[in-house]
């Protein structure tokens, strides 16, 4: 019997340790009081009064630019600042000092990026409030996030790129926020980096929000880049355009002899096919022509018009005897180089207008 009740007391004593920490305790609302609990918290913008709040972005660096995804990592400072009566201090209080605070201590603008994508909360660090006697607080929040812009590469590898990190408020209550632009905080680190782009002006304003209500605004950054495109040019299109440079030869070549001419065609075409496959990988996959993709379509299109003429030249040896083909070889000489610049001259205005 001893035994049982000794049994029955440990159980009870089990029971509570599971089941008790499930029952409300004063402590679990956080310590609330009672006033906290009828008014709620005080911020800025009670009775109507508007918050004017000044941003600026300070890009630090970026990690990458997906031509792919239309995305592009970048890491930076938002620097926030904005008046707060309820912590402003009275003419006799006045030290003439900054005080520091906690972001929980006092109200501060609920804001995000809104093209950010996969954003992680320990990417982002809300740094402490800084306020003078004024009630003037500033805070500087460090972020590290992928954004979503749209990208054009029409040009490619000739094009430059506007990257942009759009903030507005996040709560859909907080219609008393009024943007301000701060020109002192908006720049960029000159140690700042990117792979095969040169980072060129940054810029930063307010405007209206296109998906929002009359009077909601956002703040742009800008970050204009232009792409290095020495790879491209001496890597790929001067070695496309000797292949297509080097078909030409066939029109040197007697037009009796059609094989050593066909031969020397098709081997450039598949060095071509070849060479466009290789370099595939450094290419962006879009869904659109760029200055690239047209030019290497004209040169598959010119080192196929060789091989077509060649066995022109031949068919008019045969037909009209040697002395016609060679004046129509004579012609093609002149005129596919004519032909060929002229079309690259025309792919290049497509691209370029």
């Amino acid at each position: 019997m001893t035994k049982l009740c000794h049994f029955g007391v440990i159980g009870f004593v089990f029971a509570s340790f599971l089941f008790g920490s499930s029952q409300p305790r004063a402590a679990d609302v956080g310590g609330m009081s009672e006033p906290m609990r009828l008014e709620g918290i005080h911020w800025p913008g009670e009775g109507g009064k508007r918050i004017k709040v000044a941003l600026g972005v300070y890009l630090v660096d970026f990690a990458r630019i997906n031509l792919r995804e239309e995305s592009f990592d970048m890491a930076g400072y938002l620097d926030v600042r904005w008046t707060d009566p309820s912590i402003a201090l009275k003419a006799d209080e006045r030290k003439g000092r900054v005080r520091r605070f906690r972001p929980s201590q006092a109200w501060t603008p609920a804001l995000e990026f809104i093209n950010s994508v996969e954003q992680a909360v320990a990417d982002e660090r809300a740094g402490d409030l800084y306020v003078d006697d004024d009630g003037q607080v500033s805070q500087r929040v460090r972020f590290n996030h992928k954004f979503q812009t749209v990208l054009k590469v029409n040009r490619f590898p000739f094009d430059s790129q506007r990257l942009a990190v759009v903030i507005a408020p996040f709560d859909p209550f907080a219609d008393d926020l009024d943007f301000d632009l701060d020109r002192t905080r908006v720049g960029k680190l000159s140690q700042a980096a990117l792979t095969e782009w040169d980072i060129g002006a940054v810029d930063a304003r307010i405007e209206a929000n296109p998906e929002g209500d009359v009077g909601d605004e956002r703040f742009v950054f800008d970050v204009t880049i232009q792409r290095r495109s020495t790879f491209y040019l001496w890597r790929v299109l001067l070695p496309m355009t000797l292949l297509v440079m080097t078909s030409w030869t066939v029109f040197w070549f007697e037009p009796t002899n059609l094989q050593p001419q066909i031969s020397t065609g098709l081997a450039i075409l598949l060095s071509l096919v070849t060479f466009t496959y290789a370099i595939d990988f450094s290419l962006p996959k879009v869904a659109y022509l760029t200055f690239i993709d047209r030019y290497t379509l004209t040169s598959f299109a010119f080192v196929l018009a060789v091989i077509f003429s060649v066995s022109a030249i031949h068919l008019v040896v045969n037909r009209h005897g040697v002395d016609r083909a060679l004046k129509f070889q004579k012609w093609t000489r002149s005129a596919f180089p004519i032909v060929f610049f002229a079309s690259v001259a025309v792919v290049a205005f497509v691209s370029f207008r």
